[in-house]
């Protein structure tokens, strides 16, 4: 069951993209525009007081306005999007911020379990938010 309590969604937006959606890497950046407006519009409805933060490898690229109030994107630059959500994600949770880290990265999910951040995986995202 999720929360409608206010909560930061960590989004490992290419693992979403690439992994669930497996979107072509030429049509990356249309699809993230629409990701954007979609949260925006979840964020303004029953996930009010909510934050999305589409996490982003790579340097930045257009995907479009990202200034909405609660929606926002970090390109992790020379980092990988693991280490940026896994920092982010540990600081949340240890200024007591309600943190859910959205992926279907092996890599990044151990960690997630060992610190006890909840991980919502790529499938029930996309059916509680954008489906």
């Amino acid at each position: 069951m999720i929360t409608t309590k206010p909560t930061v969604y960590l989004i490992d937006a290419l693992n979403f993209v690439r992994s669930f959606l497996q979107v072509p890497y030429n049509e990356e950046e249309k699809i993230l525009r629409a990701l954007v407006s979609a949260l925006n519009e979840a964020s303004l409805t029953d996930f009010k007081g909510s934050t999305f933060r589409l996490i982003i490898d790579g340097s930045f690229r257009n995907i479009g306005p990202t200034a909405y109030e609660n929606v926002d994107a970090l390109f992790s630059e020379e980092r990988s999007a693991d280490e940026i959500i896994l920092e982010q994600a540990l600081y949340l949770k240890n200024t007591s911020k309600r943190v859910c880290v959205v992926t279907y990265d092996r890599g990044i999910t151990q960690n997630l379990h060992n610190e006890r951040i909840k991980i919502l995986s790529c499938g029930k995202f996309f059916d509680i938010f954008l489906s």
